[in-house]
């Protein structure tokens, strides 16, 4: 397994070059949410790439009707297109937050939510995986998406229990820990782990 770090505008003036000596081999930075770019997501990206890390990006969506969530997709696929030539080996990743518990959506609407995004970046020649929390994760139909679809599961402890339960499916990273709220781990399985 490679050790990795995700970033977003909560990590201000992050010294990349100190994760990198901390063993840190990768970073996934956070482009933006909904339908703006994060103000840090050119500074972190460089930073990371300068420090020598491998790089991926995620985009939050809050999109609760098909148009919304196509629109959003479309928005973080031009805003990779429009910002970034280097190599994403980290992957691509839509964030399902939390807030989709507020909205009370069933398990087929927020699964056909995700669906709808996914497709998008597809057509958009993007292979986007989900990012999302162990209950976040148990809210949709895994079962649903394509063999292809990787997956990110945040899921805090010794081991990653949606791995372990869902062995069928490409579990490509793991956040295990957000270092008691001060910066998100990650490790990347490498084949056969």
């Amino acid at each position: 397994m490679k050790q990795g770090i995700d970033v977003s505008y909560c990590q201000k003036n992050f010294d990349f070059n100190e994760a990198v000596n901390q063993e840190k081999k990768f970073c996934i930075v956070r482009i933006g949410e909904h339908n703006y770019m994060d103000d840090l997501f050119p500074q972190h990206l460089n930073g990371a790439i300068d420090a020598g890390m491998d790089v991926g990006v995620y985009f939050v969506a809050r999109g609760l009707t098909p148009n919304d969530i196509e629109a959003e997709a479309q928005f973080f696929a031009d805003s990779i297109k429009q910002n970034i030539s280097a190599e994403l080996k980290c992957g691509v990743w839509l964030d399902i937050e939390e807030c989709y518990y507020d909205q009370k959506l069933s398990v087929q609407q927020l699964t056909d939510l995700v669906s709808s995004f996914i497709t998008v970046m597809n057509r958009n020649g993007y292979d986007c995986g989900i990012y999302a929390s162990y209950n976040m994760l148990n809210q949709m139909d895994v079962s649903q998406f394509a063999d292809y679809v990787k997956f990110f599961p945040a899921n805090y402890g010794p081991s990653c229990a949606f791995k372990e339960e869902h062995p069928e499916k490409q579990v490509i990273l793991w956040q295990y820990s957000d270092s008691d709220g001060q910066l998100d781990l990650d490790v990347m399985y490498e084949e056969g782990e």
